[in-house]
């Protein structure tokens, strides 16, 4: 059997969580099946991102400037249909094998429409109404995902499967050798729908009232509405001003050195179909304070202090109360180390490639 993969997201200069997603799968099929045939059609060579490739593991080099999945990869589907095609993120090219399997991270772009540019909001609506009525299966990396998906789409429930993602336990892991350092840390792109503003606020609460001196880290590229952002931070006093760090991208390697040196990893973005970085932060023993909607529960159990992303002053308190008791702080240290073991890529990608073979059918 022939399993073709839209690789496409594996290849880009810039990682965040859909394009990790894409990585890591891949690597687990390579660990996972030695007997089917992958076929990976890629914009450009995946292989300084995937390493090494198995004898079973091909790749099929398409450059295209523009929306790859939806034009080349089509015009591709035309001629050299694989036995089932396997796409990672969300959109399932226009030209397509009946037998195609997709994974939907989240529904962000219909809760928060505002904060999506119109060109890419209208993209994503179509690209969704397309995906979610031509896959023969759906994979959701929540069960929070899925609810969203049956409430948003006319879809059955039984075309969905839920199977979480998972985290890298040999990479992320604590290192005794590394002090933590009065920091709070925040990884992701800087834009309004992460939330920044108010995880800004918290942090001004924090310094304003509570007296604390950690410093803030905010780790990503800036996205839409970073004006926005910019424009908050520039409202506080100098001398808290001057304790906002904005590091731009961070290299993996950059962002585990940080976790591991941070205090507190702090997480309450309005919406997360999975929320990489919570597992990654207990996974490498730095507790967390995150939101208490969407995903971010089922994910983090009660391995993480959760609290109101609308509220500041309930973020402030809780990071506050993380800095300031140091049994609360090992407990939810403990409590993450012991909740990251149960997200793993091998289970991901075993239950994924059973998802996959099943569509071949």
């Amino acid at each position: 059997m022939t399993i073709g993969i839209d690789t496409s997201r594996a290849v880009k200069e810039h990682l965040t969580g859909t394009e990790y997603y894409s990585i890591e799968l891949i690597k687990s099929f390579m660990k996972l099946d030695k007997e089917d045939r992958f076929l990976l059609y890629s914009p450009k060579d995946p292989r300084p991102n995937l390493g090494h490739l198995p004898e079973n593991f091909h790749t099929k080099i398409m450059p295209f400037p523009k929306f790859w999945s939806q034009v080349r990869l089509s015009i591709e589907m035309l001629s050299n249909k694989p036995d089932v095609l396997f796409v990672p993120a969300h959109l399932v090219p226009i030209i397509h094998p009946k037998n195609t399997v997709t994974t939907i991270h989240d529904l962000g772009f219909k809760h928060f429409p505002e904060l999506y540019p119109a060109k890419e909001l209208l993209y994503h609506n179509w690209g969704m109404n397309f995906s979610v009525k031509h896959a023969k299966k759906i994979i959701t990396v929540s069960e929070y995902t899925k609810k969203d998906l049956l409430e948003t789409y006319n879809i059955e429930p039984t075309k969905i499967d839920v199977v979480w993602s998972g985290v890298d336990l040999e990479r992320f892991k604590p290192d005794e050798t590394v002090k933590k350092k009065p920091y709070i840390l925040f990884i992701g792109r800087l834009e309004e729908k992460k939330n920044i503003v108010n995880m800004i606020k918290a942090y001004a609460f924090l310094r304003k009232e509570q007296h604390v001196t950690h410093q803030l880290v905010l780790a990503g590229s800036p996205g839409f509405g970073y004006e926005n952002i910019q424009k908050e931070i520039e409202g506080l006093p100098a001398e808290i001003q001057k304790d906002i760090i904005q590091t731009g991208y961070i290299s993996e390697e950059e962002y585990i050195k940080r976790l591991r040196e941070a205090d507190i990893f702090l997480f309450c973005t309005n919406f997360e179909g999975f929320g990489f970085p919570v597992i990654e932060a207990m996974a490498t023993g730095t507790p967390v304070v995150a939101s208490n909607v969407t995903s971010i529960p089922e994910i983090a159990g009660n391995a993480a202090m959760l609290v109101n992303p609308k509220k500041p002053i309930e973020i402030g308190a809780a990071l506050s109360r993380l800095i300031n008791n140091k049994g609360l702080k090992k407990s939810f240290i403990l409590k993450g180390r012991v909740r990251s073991k149960i997200f793993t890529w091998e289970q991901t990608g075993q239950k994924t490639l059973e998802i996959i073979k099943k569509a071949s059918q």
